[in-house]
């Protein structure tokens, strides 16, 4: 069979995203046999395109890479309030790209099979092909006061009347994609049950068509001890943040890796660390991600100032982006993986903490018990936490630690990227 997959994700912000991980993922976990008895198709931009093809495990793969047309936004200078008729073009253009199918692809004859990893792609428009589609969460959409507004809710956050309408707009948009996209799909896969209910509530679609099929965990590190790598953490300056080196070793810490995201409480977990702190643990607070890079830089603004507000500012380390190998250390050596996310769609980050046999202290909500079930502790808002932490210090860690990796490691045996694409493939087929 050949097997057409579009692989633009990965040449993309997707790239460091969910998304991107399963893309990648799941040409790296193709088998032998599945390699000998397939050949891959790999739709790709041709920007960066030798870049994008060295991310990817390509070894013993029979493949051949399809260029795909570069679609680009109307930006008509014009003046005064004659530019916002650039937005209504492009919004016009998506609508009909979604009706008559992805104008990046005309042609799919060379494909038995089509695989699209991105939910909101247009799908391509040939009856012949049969195509599947990646469903991941509807966030936007369920947690509508944190992303897509409606007009009232605008309105009642204080928006003029064209500034709500614009906002009700994006989230009709955001629902019509989710809407008319899968059901050009043959099949649809859901990575979690979670994910296809919402998909079935709150966007209409036929449970019968969609599957769930769980995402992997990537293993840890093989070593049996870390060497520690030099760490440096964002300071304050005159010039704004720059690295410097910081020392982990001398006192715990909690950890907390991922992106600054209004379902993801981080102001939950600075409060928690701060109360630690007054009561006198002797903690730091290790946060890692992209947007880690200093108090000042994180996004979301609440969240900011919450934490530039901080007594115990000094003892929150931003490291930003880390190595592979350094992620490995802070999961190996952290007192705790701390996430209090209140959606998600699978819970990826849970069980990769899991996989390192890191105390998971997370929130019980969404698709996160159905994934990680009963290992990790689950807390809820600033208290919670808090207590789950002073439990790690005041019980006796080392001698539950071999049974919590026991039992985590038995619960993520049903978790391989390898059962991830076995059961996609065989869907495809």
């Amino acid at each position: 069979m050949r097997i057409g997959l579009d692989l633009s994700v990965i040449q993309t912000p997707h790239r460091m995203r969910g998304v991107g991980a399963v893309a990648i993922n799941f040409v790296k976990n193709l088998s032998d046999e599945q390699k000998k008895e397939h050949t891959f198709v790999l739709f790709l931009y041709k920007k960066n395109q030798e870049k994008a093809l060295s991310i990817l495990d390509l070894h013993g793969l029979k493949y051949e890479v399809q260029t795909l047309k570069t679609i680009s936004k109307t930006k008509l200078k014009l003046p005064g309030k004659l530019k916002h008729i650039n937005g209504l073009i492009n919004a016009v253009r998506d609508r009909t790209s979604i009706r008559q199918g992805d104008p990046r692809i005309t042609d799919l004859t060379m494909v038995d099979s089509f695989l699209q990893f991105e939910q909101t792609r247009p799908l391509p428009r040939d009856n012949r092909v049969k195509k599947a589609l990646i469903l991941y969460d509807l966030i936007p959409y369920v947690l509508e006061s944190d992303y897509l507004w409606t007009y009232r809710t605008a309105r009642r956050n204080q928006l003029k009347r064209r500034a709500a309408f614009k906002k009700a707009l994006e989230r009709h948009q955001y629902a019509f994609k989710n809407k008319r996209i899968p059901k050009q799909a043959d099949r649809l896969i859901a990575i979690s049950e979670h994910t296809k209910k919402d998909f079935v509530r709150y966007m209409g679609l036929d449970e019968s068509k969609i599957d769930v099929v769980h995402l992997g965990v990537d293993a840890p590190s093989k070593q049996t001890e870390l060497k520690r790598p030099s760490f440096n953490q964002y300071v304050r300056n005159s010039w704004g943040y720059s690295p410097r080196p910081v020392d982990l070793t001398d006192k715990p810490f909690l950890l907390f890796v991922g992106g600054v995201d209004p379902r993801r409480k981080l102001v939950d977990l600075v409060a928690a660390f701060n109360n630690l702190k007054a009561q006198g643990y002797d903690i730091r607070l290790v946060l890692v991600g992209d947007s880690m890079q200093g108090a000042e830089t994180i996004p979301v603004i609440h969240t900011r100032k919450y934490i530039c507000q901080s007594s115990y500012l000094n003892d929150i380390s931003f490291l930003g982006f880390v190595t592979e190998t350094e992620k490995d250390w802070l999961y190996n050596n952290a007192l705790a993986f701390v996430f209090p996310s209140v959606y998600e769609g699978f819970g990826l980050p849970v069980l990769e903490a899991m996989n390192y046999g890191t105390h998971v202290i997370t929130y019980d909500n969404s698709s996160i018990r159905e994934v990680a079930g009963n290992i990790p502790q689950y807390a809820q808002g600033w208290e919670g936490i808090r207590s789950e932490v002073m439990k790690l210090f005041n019980e006796n860690v080392s001698q539950k630690q071999s049974l919590y990796q026991a039992a985590a490691q038995n619960h993520l045996k049903q978790f391989s990227w390898q059962k991830t694409v076995d059961k996609i493939i065989q869907l495809l087929n």
